[in-house]
């Protein structure tokens, strides 16, 4: 079995984290198990058979970062050629598109079955962003290519129930199953629960912070908390924009991407989980990855605007949902919670009755080793 990632180990990104689990579930139901990757992840592991290139870059400009994919997936795609005679299936995960798409040629080329994890739809998601048209050429061109992958895919695999839906539309025809993400029960460990808190209500945002959401909406929450409370501080751990470090928000803390390992303590010891998304039709089928961190670490959460996430957060009552991201809103709301210990203690509690349904591990192996063994 091959599994196809831009990212993993230790590289501390959502793919690496979604695929780890996955490798274990197979390795437990007896398969032999290679990762095919970028040049960026764990260079000793026996499983691992590393790019040539690294993993691209979400700082790059699209014409570059497309030039970073294809060059990947070349590599990686060779690879599946040379190993098709000894290979029975190879998950391809995607993002990166292009990469995907690359991959999945060679795989088609070499007769190798392959099965295609969709985490995020494009080029839908380009032409969301306002990156294509609907009516070019391009996007006719880019929507073609998505459609002669996935009907050579054996199944399909995606992460919300919003984009299921969609796709099982979009490809009525192919098997389509359900795995979520959740956190990594390895490192989240219930010990972070007890976790000293910061000294002053924390508020932390954490992971790349790229197209699919607003720097100045963090920005102007910031610095409309600041005005109400400057006692309140924020924490964004990740790749982030150099932009945030010359804001000059005097109550923000910048550190750079972590281990999980460490992400988890820092994350435990705040008080409040940010994720604000675009007001875009992609972000509403979104749940992103770092929220099940939150669940990790035992964070209360604000989130917003509508959409599938904001949708379960009210349902398990663990945080609070904005219909809109209105930086004066969530502004005022955090300024709300620091002041009210019993309201971000029942948040608190309800986080921790959620907790365990979420569990990376515990969700693979139910999940995805009855989607490995039909």
């Amino acid at each position: 079995m091959l599994i196809v990632s831009s990212e993993y180990t230790p590289m501390p990104a959502a793919a690496a984290s979604r695929v780890r689990p996955l490798v274990e579930v197979l390795l437990g139901l007896g398969a032999t198990v290679s990762v095919l990757t970028s040049k960026s992840a764990e260079a000793n592991s026996p499983l691992v058979e590393r790019s040539f290139f690294p993993a691209p870059c979400n700082r790059s400009n699209l014409i570059f970062r497309l030039i970073q994919e294809i060059f990947l997936g070349f590599d990686l795609g060779i690879r599946i050629f040379l190993k098709r005679r000894k290979t029975k299936c190879c998950l391809i995960t995607s993002p990166p598109f292009f990469m995907a798409c690359t991959c999945s040629i060679f795989a088609r080329w070499g007769g190798v079955p392959y099965v295609i994890d969709i985490r995020d739809r494009y080029p839908r998601v380009l032409v969301d962003l306002g990156v294509l048209k609907s009516s070019s050429f391009l996007n006719k061109v880019f929507s073609a290519l998505e459609r002669w992958i996935c009907s050579g895919a054996t199944s399909l695999i995606t992460v919300t129930q919003g984009l299921k839906l969609e796709i099982s539309e979009a490809f009525p025809a192919k098997e389509i199953h359900l795995l979520v993400n959740g956190y990594d029960e390895e490192v989240f460990t219930e010990d972070l629960l007890s976790v000293k808190k910061a000294t002053e209500f924390t508020v932390v945002y954490h992971g790349r912070l790229g197209r699919f959401y607003s720097l100045q909406d963090f920005l102007e929450v910031m610095r409309l908390v600041e005005r109400e409370d400057p006692s309140i501080r924020f924490l964004m751990i990740g790749d982030l924009p150099e932009e945030l470090g010359r804001a000059g928000c005097s109550n923000l803390t910048i550190l750079p991407a972590m281990q999980l390992v460490d992400l988890a303590r820092q994350l435990a010891s705040c008080h409040l989980g940010l994720c604000l998304l675009r007001e875009l039709s992609a972000m509403k089928k979104a749940f992103p990855a770092k929220v099940y961190d939150f669940f990790g670490a035992g964070l209360p959460m604000f989130v917003g605007p509508d959409g599938e996430l904001a949708d379960a957060v009210e349902k398990m009552g663990c945080g609070v949902s904005f219909a809109k991201v209105s930086p004066e809103e969530v502004a005022q709301s955090i300024v709300g919670l620091k002041q009210d210990s019993a309201r971000w203690t029942l948040l608190r509690d309800q986080v921790l009755r959620h907790r365990e349904n979420f569990g990376r591990r515990k969700l693979a192996s139910s999940h995805f080793s009855s989607i490995v063994k039909n």
